[in-house]
């Protein structure tokens, strides 16, 4: 039997999912809906669906089998619990909301409804991501420094701060999420944010475009994540792990590291986006959930370490307990 996906949001990021989705066997993409009407409608002739701008009436009219969710962080909530109510399976772009407020109840459903869910934090599912975690097992972990730099993306909702989360919250996740999945759990951040100059090039901008947060790890370690969105032509993203006599570093599809041992470098073979719609399709072909390497509630932990850093900066960069926004 076809599994057969609905799609809200189909601009920008969702394009290439909906493209993977399509080509997988016994895989249909059936309904499309988007606030932009004629974006849905492109996505419909496309891929021989149905347009909607209403994600209920789409919900209402279709059988459906899973959504896959691409829209802004601050437009999540009611359309996650009701999918849980219908019992049909999550696929969902990073970040899975705005904050944790939003966030714990569509959780409290998932949990409750016992639905798939997978989350598109694709660094998990790059193989050499995946090396690097296997070569920092039994390794005493001392520093990660990782980094987001980039500039302004172009969606408006983008640089306001109520809309997006701020660029912790919306880019700079990846990078947390990758810091989890390598380091362990993040316990407790203090960071700091200013508004430099990107509000010379967007009137309407508000999000901060420099910060750097401090992080404390649940096996001792610690660390700091740094983002701007200040650059233009020119961007940078990545983390670099320090243990005991050992080093690694993961940026773009390069893994390096070096030890007095050993030293070498390693390319990424397996693409993430691809492994991570994969595993979402074959954990509902077969309940096999074991290839989701993010699921809502680990995605529900790397939002909550960015909102306690918005916490922390907002409030001058108190020490702040990732338990408080849990």
């Amino acid at each position: 039997m076809a599994i057969k996906i609905g799609v809200i949001g189909t601009g920008g990021i969702a394009q290439g999912h909906m493209d993977r989705f399509a080509a997988m066997e016994d895989v249909e993409l059936v309904a499309f809906v988007d606030v932009q009407a004629e974006r849905a409608q492109a996505a419909a002739d496309k891929f021989s669906g149905r347009a909607y701008t209403d994600w209920r009436q789409m919900l209402d009219a279709e059988e459906l089998t899973a959504l896959a969710i691409f829209v802004p962080p601050f437009a999540h909530g009611e359309m996650e619990i009701e999918a849980c109510a219908r019992g049909l399976h999550l696929f969902i772009e990073k970040p899975v909301a705005i904050d944790t407020d939003m966030a714990r109840p569509i959780l409290e459903a998932v949990q409750s409804s016992g639905i798939i869910t997978a989350v598109a934090y694709k660094y998990r599912w790059d193989d050499h991501v995946q090396k690097a975690r296997d070569m920092l097992q039994d390794r005493i972990l001392g520093l990660a420094v990782g980094w987001f730099w980039t500039g302004v993306p172009g969606a408006p909702w983008w640089r306001i701060m109520n809309k997006s989360g701020g660029q912790m919250v919306e880019q700079t996740t990846h990078i947390v999420d990758m810091a989890r999945f390598l380091c362990g759990q993040v316990t407790a951040v203090s960071a700091f944010y200013a508004l430099r100059a990107s509000q010379k090039d967007y009137e309407d901008l508000d999000v901060p475009d420099v910060g750097t947060a401090n992080l404390v790890f649940e096996n001792g370690a610690v660390g700091n994540i740094s983002n701007c969105c200040l650059l233009k032509g020119w961007g940078s993203s990545g983390l670099r792990v320090m243990a005991h006599g050992f080093t690694l570093e993961v940026v773009g599809h390069t893994l390096t590291w070096n030890s007095p041992e050993d030293s070498g470098t390693y390319q990424c073979t397996k693409d993430g986006y691809q492994g991570e719609d994969a595993a979402f399709i074959e954990a509902i072909r077969t309940g096999d959930r074991s290839k989701i390497y993010s699921d809502y509630a680990d995605a529900y932990h790397s939002l909550a370490v960015t909102v306690a850093c918005n916490k922390s900066a907002e409030e001058g960069g108190r020490f702040v307990n990732v338990s408080e926004v849990i």
